[in-house]
């Protein structure tokens, strides 16, 4: 049981990186073929200023699709491509990146998460480049181990791309793999945006496990969030930064644990409506001809923690909980804050199926945030915007309950 929800939650984590042989077809030439999905149906109600407003209502939502191809070339050398796809619910085109093509209405976009090719020195030096996972993430949602209900903190509120376009360097090393890091050189726009950047940005994490079942980790980012490009150069500009920690107890029967973050110039918020949005501060444009900045640099910092639990108590069932608290706007909106909890029973029917039935609950006070990962749109705002030059900022909430899941082949 706990090695069948360890490695499902390890090909969440990894954006199913490696698709083991339980679960992929061998389809020749050193090549499988696997896949992830993770679904729900539910019921959601949100409101703003106690005001229904969408999403409200009952549906169901694919929230994540992977189709995963491994190629083996040698002992050293492999190569991993990871598609996944969303809803785009645009009618003019402007939910594609670069992009201005229109459509007649919503359609389901196709693109690469991961395209990457490994290089295996050995165990404490594992190379990658392409498009590959974020360290911290990665980390993370292996010790929280319930990534098919609900993103991590840091995803989840955009502080973080759980892949981009880059160099990466990983490995375990030490008695029982006691530490365990990845290093990554990158664009710094997330996966979907390979755009060429002026200068990299830097990611790495860290995890040390003094014994079998703690884990102790810490994390660090810093750039520009690919935003500073040939044509940015001479824009004025602030740096992102995140540091993140983590400690964890995890064992066969039950997990405990929890991540702080800040974030620092990766979103702002307006002091006179509340809206948060980002990158936050590390562009602003310049005047064509003098190339002097039309606007101030801003600042922002952000914070927060997260704390989970989860037990099984038999075989093939478990209770899990979890609550995030984020101050999302501590220079300019001091009052902003996003506050989050989920709990709920899981079900193993089989070993490459799990269900859970979920109840979710996020509240946000003093403006508005955009979260990543509610239904098949792919992100959903909570709160609105607040009335200029009055102080009346608004606030909402949203509630969910659900059957949620996640199946692998």
């Amino acid at each position: 049981m706990y090695k069948r929800i360890l490695t499902a939650a390890a090909l969440a984590a990894t954006g199913l990186g490696a698709a083991t042989g339980a679960m992929a077809a061998d389809v020749g030439a050193n090549t499988t073929v696997g896949g992830l999905v993770y679904a729900d149906v539910s019921d959601i109600n949100q409101q703003q200023n106690g005001t229904d407003v969408a999403p409200t209502g009952v549906g169901f939502d694919i929230k994540r699709a992977y189709l995963i191809v491994n190629h083996t070339f040698s002992d050293v050398f492999s190569a991993n491509l990871t598609t996944d796809a969303e809803y785009i619910s645009s009618t003019s085109g402007t939910g594609y990146t670069n992009s201005t093509t229109s459509n007649s209405g919503g359609v389901t976009e196709l693109f690469i998460k991961l395209l990457y090719l490994q290089a295996h020195i050995n165990d404490a030096f594992v190379v990658h480049a392409g498009s590959y996972n974020d360290p911290w993430i990665t980390f993370v949602q292996n010790l929280y181990g319930y990534r098919y209900i609900e993103k991590t903190e840091v995803e989840r509120l955009g502080f973080a791309n759980s892949a981009d376009w880059g160099l990466n360097a990983s490995g375990i090393a030490g008695g029982n793999g006691i530490f365990n890091y990845s290093v990554s050189a990158l664009n710094g726009g997330g996966y979907k945006n390979p755009t060429r950047t002026k200068d990299v940005d830097f990611d790495a994490a860290v995890i040390v496990k003094p014994l079998t079942w703690l884990n102790f980790g810490a994390g660090f980012y810093n750039g520009h969030l690919g935003e500073i490009t040939e044509t940015t150069a001479d824009y004025a500009s602030n740096t992102a930064t995140r540091f993140d920690l983590t400690a964890a107890v995890v064992t066969n029967q039950f997990r405990v644990g929890g991540e702080y973050y800040n974030a620092k110039n990766y979103k702002t918020a307006s002091p006179t409506t509340g809206v948060l949005s980002g990158p936050g501060g590390v562009v602003v444009a310049t005047n064509a001809t003098t190339k002097d900045p039309t606007g101030t640099v801003v600042s922002d910092d952000a914070d927060g923690y997260s704390a989970w639990a989860s037990y099984y108590f038999l075989k093939r069932w478990s209770v899990f909980g979890r609550y995030d608290d984020s101050k999302l706007s501590k220079d300019y909106d001091p009052n902003l804050k996003d506050q989050y909890l989920n709990f709920g029973v899981s079900y193993e029917p089989i070993p490459t199926l799990d269900l859970a039935l979920v109840y979710k609950h996020e509240k946000v006070t003093d403006g508005s945030v955009t979260i990543a990962g509610a239904d098949g749109n792919a992100s959903y705002t909570i709160g609105g915007t607040g009335v200029a030059g009055t102080g009346i900022k608004t606030s909402g909430q949203f509630n969910e309950v659900g059957v949620y899941t996640q199946y692998s082949f």
